[in-house]
């Protein structure tokens, strides 16, 4: 990982936000408001979850990648977001040309300016990527539950200055 994107001991301080913060160096990150499958597929990064992870080193990182990714796109709109998969028990994180509210999700979100809810959610998670026995439920086939949606998720989002 190039260090000199380091900000203070946050890198040092936890593997998570080592990984949040080798964002930075991938080359091939930019905003292709023209091709929005492109800029999904090259800006969008996952991350295993660590055992506890220092929620405040890796809030820390994602602010540093916002306020680098800024410097580097000056003048370019475009937002830095991310959000706890649950399913994969990954933290995930892209760079898109998009405002706050057309982020590229194919579900409902909840746009919060606070990183802690997101990042509190994945720390809170005893088993990620995994479903305890004791939390499926049954499965109705009927109209009714087939039109059900899920809650919306947290999504935290950055716009780029």
């Amino acid at each position: 990982m190039n260090m000199s994107h380091a900000s203070g001991d946050v890198a040092a301080s936890d593997p998570l936000a080592v990984m949040v913060l080798s964002y930075l160096d991938d080359p091939e990150i930019d905003l292709h408001a023209d091709n929005p499958e492109v800029e999904r597929r090259l800006n969008t990064w996952h991350y295993s979850l660590p055992i506890g992870f220092d929620l405040a080193a890796v809030a820390a990182a994602l602010q540093h990648v916002v306020r680098q990714l800024s410097k580097r796109h000056s003048g370019r709109p475009g937002t830095f977001y991310c959000w706890y998969d649950e399913q994969a028990g990954q933290l995930r994180c892209s760079l898109t040309s998009k405002t706050v509210d057309e982020l590229p999700f194919g579900g409902r979100y909840r746009p919060t300016p606070d990183v802690t809810d997101v990042l509190g959610l994945a720390a809170s998670d005893a088993q990620p990527g995994t479903i305890p026995w004791d939390e499926l439920t049954e499965v109705e086939d009927s109209a009714e539950s087939s039109q059900r949606t899920p809650d919306p998720f947290p999504v935290w989002a950055a716009a780029l200055s």
